[in-house]
């Protein structure tokens, strides 16, 4: 199984190829570098690994929520290339990968990661997990959390700092210099294992637009 792995919904954009369950591929852009430069990249890398993207027999794509910018031209190479090749599509949610990138022992409190809206609300998006022996659990709805909800007993969990101030009190970890690509490969292979594949041609990233419209 050889499995593409790609993450723009960050500044920080990560893509990884494992090859029948081995890195051969595990890089992120340079700062300054964007989701346009993505393709260049992906393609210098792999000539420089010997390996062709007409090998990729899944793509594993981080869809949301995130940078709209970025998730759109995520979705748009994960699209091409599926449609390219032989490659099947495989959306990941962006906050059970940050759930995923943290392999701390949490002593059973909640997990919650935080991806912030830049709606000029002050909100978040997230959810709840719990730590188990096969990865996160995810124990709530995806849903908006304004920081006035914030509690403790709750371990939250920031991939991007937007330059907000939160609470001192509460259990904050910076997970932003971790690589996402380990959560991402493991989930991508339960999803395909469990037959969770998606259609290319229909697929739209998750943007959780709807959430804002029943708040309003």
């Amino acid at each position: 199984m050889n499995i593409l792995l790609i993450d723009c919904a960050f500044k920080k954009i990560e893509f990884a190829y494992n090859k029948k369950g081995n890195f051969i591929i595990l890089n992120d852009l340079k700062p300054g570098e964007n989701a346009d430069s993505l393709v260049h990249v992906m393609k210098t890398a792999f000539d420089s690994a010997g390996c062709s993207l007409s090998e990729v027999d899944y793509v594993g794509l981080s869809n949301g929520p995130g940078s709209f910018t970025g998730i759109r031209v995520g979705s748009a190479i994960a699209k091409g290339i599926c449609f390219a090749g032989k490659a099947k599509l495989v959306e990941l949610v962006t906050l059970d990968i940050l759930a995923g990138k943290f392999t701390q022992d949490a002593e059973g409190k909640i997990i919650m990661p935080l991806i912030y809206t830049y709606s000029g609300s002050g909100e978040y998006y997230t959810a709840e997990y719990r730590q188990t022996g096969e990865g996160p659990e995810r124990i709530s709805d995806y849903r908006i959390i304004n920081p006035a909800e914030f509690g403790s007993g709750r371990v939250y969990l920031i991939n991007e700092n937007p330059g907000k101030v939160l609470p001192g009190s509460l259990e904050i970890h910076d997970i932003s210099a971790y690589t996402g690509m380990n959560a991402m490969y493991e989930m991508t292979v339960k999803a395909v294992n469990g037959g969770r594949i998606n259609d290319y041609m229909t697929s739209e990233p998750f943007y959780m637009k709807n959430m804002f419209e029943q708040r309003k």
